[in-house]
């Protein structure tokens, strides 16, 4: 038995989003779908999906809000936003967001199917790729993230496992920032005061520990959280 992909689509209109449901199903494809983004984030906390189709303009938590905490359960999962013809702005934003992918109402049902399938085939491949090559080049350093092994020439530092969880998540990430709560969230599962202490504590451990390479730099975004920039 084959098992099929799982699309999560979170869309207020009730009208469309049961007929892009049905065509979903019609098209071997388990569909989710949830009219509000607070249902659909209830839904990921004990559910996993392949991919979730996001409508930008929802009332109580919009499409980029929802992407977000979405990004904080499972940094990995692709997402790809529905929005409305002439926002560009949107579209743009969508697309800094992380998004693979963005499609613009009214949309024919098979040129998203034909959208999903193509971000699927991707991200099976950056999935292979990731097995294939689990170490990742920082600047002079050597991340294995499995191992939770720094590696600089013949030097290899040991990293605590927070220490690994961080500095994975700037490998992750596709322009090397994280975002505060976002790391928060996925090191200790909160957001109080004294984790958010803890937490620049060890971006200051990172820092030390990358230092001999004089082209990396850990840099505080204000109000938003950390790039690691490389030269």
């Amino acid at each position: 038995m084959v098992l099929r992909n799982v699309v999560l689509l979170v869309d207020d209109d009730r009208t469309l989003s049961p007929l892009v449901k049905e065509y979903l199903l019609a098209k071997n494809y388990e569909c989710v779908l949830f009219h509000n983004g607070y249902d659909a984030l209830k839904f990921l906390q004990e559910n996993s999906v392949d991919i979730c189709v996001l409508d930008i303009k929802m009332p109580m938590k919009d499409g980029f809000e929802l992407s977000r905490d979405i990004r904080a359960l499972n940094p990995e999962v692709p997402f790809l936003f529905l929005t409305g013809e002439s926002d560009k702005e949107d579209r743009i934003k969508g697309l800094e967001a992380g998004a693979e992918d963005y499609i613009t109402k009214p949309f024919s049902m098979q040129e998203l199917e034909l959208r999903i399938k193509a971000i699927l085939r991707r991200y099976t491949k950056q999935q292979e790729i990731k097995l294939e090559n689990p170490i990742v080049q920082i600047g002079k350093y050597r991340f294995n993230a499995s191992s939770r092994e720094l590696i600089q020439g013949q030097e290899t530092k040991k990293l605590s496992a927070i220490e690994a969880k961080l500095l994975s998540l700037f490998c992750e990430s596709h322009d090397w920032v994280i975002d505060r709560e976002i790391a928060l969230k996925r090191i200790w599962s909160d957001e109080n005061n004294f984790r958010e202490r803890s937490l620049n504590v060890y971006i200051s451990k990172l820092r030390t520990y990358l230092k001999e390479d004089a082209n990396i730099e850990i840099m505080n975004i204000h109000g938003t959280g950390y790039k690691l920039y490389i030269r």
